[in-house]
């Protein structure tokens, strides 16, 4: 009786413990990413096999909101906050499932398969008062020619350097 008083009284703490670390993590978050229907955008899947399924949507969304996240941490002022909704996306490349079910699963990049990004954003300030918002149609049509420096392993490089330019354009030169 003893042994699972103590063992309950253990899972409350760690319970307790993620549960603050969590709810701190989220305080400190400099950008809320949003995705308006990913189901429904033009490419945003990691598999060759049809429509994103729920499983390749939260990889995705979780991924680029990660490299947003890292991106605004460095970007921002500590007292700004971004905000970003994607309208749609466009990954690099194509699956090509014609070269057989060998490479149904392997993405393609070629000239005319560039990142392509329609969102929205908010860059608020302390007080959230709107300091800068718009509307992008984001695209590298050169994005095969550009000599990249690693970015690990990512298939997404190309979308990452796309967002990666981006948001060095548009907030570096606002950071106070």
């Amino acid at each position: 009786m003893k042994a699972l008083l103590i063992l309950a009284l253990g899972c409350s703490v760690v319970t307790a413990t993620f549960s603050y670390a969590a709810e701190k993590s989220a305080a400190n978050r400099k950008a809320t990413v949003t995705y308006e229907a990913p189901e429904k955008f033009t490419d945003f899947t990691n598999s060759g096999f049809g429509s994103a399924s729920d499983k390749d949507l939260k990889y995705l969304t979780d991924v680029f909101t990660a490299h947003i996240e890292k991106l605004a941490n460095r970007l921002l002022a500590a007292d700004e906050h971004l905000e970003i909704t994607f309208k749609d996306i466009d990954l690099a490349g194509r699956f090509e499932p014609e070269h057989g079910p060998s490479r149904q699963n392997i993405r393609i990049y070629r000239d005319i398969t560039s990142p392509r990004m329609h969102l929205v954003f908010r860059l608020l300030g302390p007080d959230g008062q709107v300091r800068t918002e718009g509307e992008r149609q984001l695209t590298d049509m050169n994005y095969s020619m550009n000599l990249l420096p690693p970015m690990g392993d990512s298939e997404y490089r190309y979308d990452f350097a796309l967002l990666t330019d981006w948001m060095n354009a548009e907030f570096q030169k606002k950071k106070t």
